[in-house]
C-alpha cells in the first residue's frame, strides 16, 4: 500500500525535482528512448525535455505534484481544453534539443512528432502529455491517484480527456480510468504508441 500522499498543483519551486522526476519514470521508456537512442546521455537530455514541458505546464497551471515528506514522488504535465502545450515556441525548445542529439535522424524524427500531434482529437480536450512516478514507488498506485486528481476537474466540467500511451503495459492502467484505445500511431523506426481517449461526463 502507498504511503500516505497528498497531491497539489505544481509550482514554479518545483521544476527542477519534478523535472528529475520525470526523466527518471521516463529513461527507459519507448518513445524517449526512440527520441535519445544514446543510453548514456538519454537522462540528462529527458530532464531538459520534461523541464521545457513542466514550464510550459505550468504557464497553463496544468501540472500536478504528488509529495510524501516534502519530496515529489510523481507528477504529471496537462494542457487544457482549447491550448496546445508546444505553444508559444515550445515546440522549437524541443526540436532544437532533439536534433542535437540526433543531427542525421532530422525527418524520421519530424515525420513521427507530426504523427503524434496530427492524432489528436478535434475536440477540445484535456491532453494527459506526461504522467511519471519516482521508479522506487512504482506499482503503489501513485500514477492513479494523481491522474485522477485531474480527470476530477475534467468531470466537473464536463470535458472529455486524451492521452497517448508510450507503453502496453500502461493501457489496462488507462483503461481502468475510463479510457478506450481509438488509433495506434507507429513511430518510424521506433515504437508502437496508443492514442486513448475518455468521454466527458455528462453534468446534471
Amino acid at each position: 500500500m502507498a504511503e500516505q500522499f497528498n497531491i497539489r498543483q505544481a509550482e514554479f519551486g518545483d521544476v527542477r525535482e519534478l523535472s528529475l522526476v520525470l526523466a527518471r519514470a521516463f529513461e527507459e521508456d519507448p518513445f524517449m528512448s526512440w527520441l535519445f537512442p544514446e543510453s548514456k546521455y538519454r537522462f540528462k537530455l529527458a530532464q531538459a525535455w520534461m523541464r521545457v514541458e513542466v514550464e510550459n505546464a505550468l504557464e497553463m497551471d496544468a501540472s500536478w505534484v504528488s509529495m510524501i515528506s516534502g519530496e515529489i514522488v510523481a507528477g504529471t504535465i496537462w494542457s487544457p481544453p482549447g491550448r496546445d502545450l508546444h505553444e508559444s515556441g515550445t515546440f522549437n525548445q524541443l526540436w532544437y534539443l532533439v536534433l542535437g542529439a540526433n543531427p542525421d535522424r532530422t525527418s524520421e524524427l519530424a515525420q513521427g512528432l507530426s504523427m503524434i500531434g496530427s492524432g489528436h482529437p478535434e475536440e477540445p480536450h484535456f491532453y494527459l502529455n506526461t504522467v511519471g512516478v519516482q521508479p522506487s514507488l512504482a506499482g503503489q498506485g501513485h500514477g492513479g491517484a494523481i491522474i485522477r486528481h485531474t480527470l476530477n476537474f475534467a468531470d466537473a466540467d464536463g470535458r472529455p480527456c486524451y492521452l497517448e500511451s508510450s507503453s502496453q503495459r500502461n493501457i489496462p492502467l488507462y483503461e481502468r480510468l475510463g479510457f478506450e484505445v481509438k488509433h495506434e500511431i507507429a513511430l518510424p523506426n521506433g515504437p508502437t504508441m496508443w492514442g486513448m481517449w475518455r468521454e466527458g461526463i455528462e453534468s446534471g
